[in-house]
């Protein structure tokens, strides 16, 4: 068999390879840190059977599963994923299925896909899922116990669903190349249809743009209360590798608060726990799980006027998606930038809500049983400021509002300037008719006043002569 794709063979066994390497991976992922965290507890009664259980179902979980707990302390099914670990294990299966869609060649020295290329990629991410939803079902079946039991089902489905999106980013990865003096590059965005390629380039940036908004929040919260988290974390006593094991937990469970923070910044409003809430409003907290990362909530408390004004922070990449969009598809015709226009935030929205409701969940059946994001009420607040600040750049740079009111400012201000040098003008030469006249009317007085000057000399000198006769 050949790396070319002549037989089908070789794209099933290549993603068949893939999968149980991306399941080992992913195993490993979780269960050393939870040997380690077993052999250096000095006050733990779990064995190692125990510790790797706890992994798998911990695996279970960041694939986006449920399980169900049934410890005294915790009762009822746990469906709540940490966004941390589930982005790591769909790292995992796009690096696996890229190394995949390099070894099978698609694209050729030219830059354009080879025969039979689809049907290959096809192939192995086909055979990619199936090798790993069973070997995940598999491995959610190992992982009951007394305590402790992965919902099958959900299993399933979750593991699917990362070897799906993880398969298929590493196909488009691996087609992506750059550009030499001879032969165009290939650009996985480019491959999409004009001006959907645009649209999903511009939405990313929005949405990366939104997630780094919600994690820049979450790390001030963490820096202002790093004295209670401290306080936390010293009344647990995890010890040395147990530090190291809770660090890495509240690692795996920050992107979900980024997620958390993000909403409460777009005005929506999440819950920790029963009759509990967090908004730009205020806050309503109870009794939370002794977790140091939760020590970052606000207090129970109404907020200020001015929290609102954090509903910038997630605009600020909104606009910086639209202004790219419209960068580029200045050269389109009217009918695909009018389809980019509405497409984009539609996306934008669409990404943030699946977001959200992905970060929802709970913890048994007691006052945790409800989690993350209340959907009804994000959906307004999302759709005003998307719209409101899509809205704003496409009158900025699109319509003729602007250039219009431009040109009047302009005439405006070419006509006052014209105003102004026509008095100016007018003003010296006034002036200077004015000073003429006085000029020759002295002039004038002068002239005049030397005659009759002279005649009345020329009286006196004859009544001078009168008079001596």
């Amino acid at each position: 068999m050949n790396s070319t794709g002549d037989s089908i063979a070789t794209p099933l066994v290549r993603g068949t390879i893939a999968a149980a390497v991306s399941l080992g991976t992913a195993i490993a992922l979780v269960v050393v840190p939870a040997l380690a965290a077993q052999v250096a507890g000095t006050r733990s009664t779990a064995t190692a059977l125990d510790a790797i259980i706890i992994a798998l179902n911990v695996l279970v979980l960041g694939h986006g599963g449920g399980i169900v707990l049934s410890t005294g302390v915790v009762d009822g099914a746990v469906t709540l994923t940490p966004f941390g670990l589930l982005a790591l294990l769909i790292l995992v299966s796009t690096l696996g299925m890229r190394r995949v869609g390099g070894a099978l060649e698609l694209v050729r020295d030219d830059g354009v896909l080879r025969v039979r290329a689809l049907r290959d990629a096809g192939g192995a991410l086909g055979a990619y899922v199936g090798v790993y939803a069973i070997g995940f079902t598999v491995i959610a079946a190992i992982g009951r116990s007394s305590e402790s039991s992965p919902v099958v089902t959900s299993a399933i489905v979750s593991g699917a669903m990362v070897a799906v999106v993880g398969g298929l980013l590493g196909l488009l990865w691996s087609l992506r190349r750059e550009p030499t003096s001879t032969v165009p590059g290939v650009r996985v965005l480019g491959l999409l249809p004009a001006p959907y390629g645009d649209v999903a380039r511009a939405a990313l940036i929005a949405l990366i743009g939104m997630l780094s908004a919600g994690m820049l929040l979450v790390l001030v919260m963490m820096l202002v209360s790093l004295p209670a988290q401290s306080s936390l974390f010293q009344t647990l006593d995890p010890g040395a590798v147990g530090g190291i094991v809770l660090t890495l937990v509240q690692l795996a469970l920050l992107p979900l608060l980024a997620v958390w923070a993000l909403v409460v910044a777009l005005g929506g409003t999440i819950g920790v726990g029963t009759a509990t809430s967090l908004s730009l409003n205020g806050s309503e907290t109870g009794v939370l799980p002794a977790l140091p990362l939760l020590g970052a909530l606000p207090g129970p408390g109404d907020f200020g006027w001015w929290v609102w004004l954090l509903i910038v922070l997630p605009a600020v990449p909104v606009v910086l998606g639209a202004l790219r969009l419209v960068r580029d598809i200045g050269d389109l015709g009217r009918r695909d930038r009018i389809s980019a226009w509405v497409a984009y935030p539609l996306t934008v929205m669409v990404g943030v809500l699946l977001l959200a409701g992905l970060s929802t969940g709970g913890i048994g059946e007691g006052r945790l049983v409800h989690l993350g994001p209340q959907m009804a009420t994000l959906i307004l607040p999302l759709l005003g400021v998307v719209v409101v600040s899509t809205g704003g750049v496409l009158l900025v740079r699109v319509s003729p509002l602007v250039p219009w009111v431009q040109a009047q400012i302009a005439a405006l201000r070419d006509r006052v300037e014209s105003a102004e040098r026509t008095e100016r003008l007018g003003r010296p030469d006034g002036a200077e008719s004015g000073a003429d006249s006085d000029e020759e009317g002295d002039a004038d007085d002068e002239g005049g006043a030397g005659p009759d000057t002279d005649a009345s000399a020329e009286d006196e000198q004859d009544g001078s002569r009168d008079q001596e006769n």
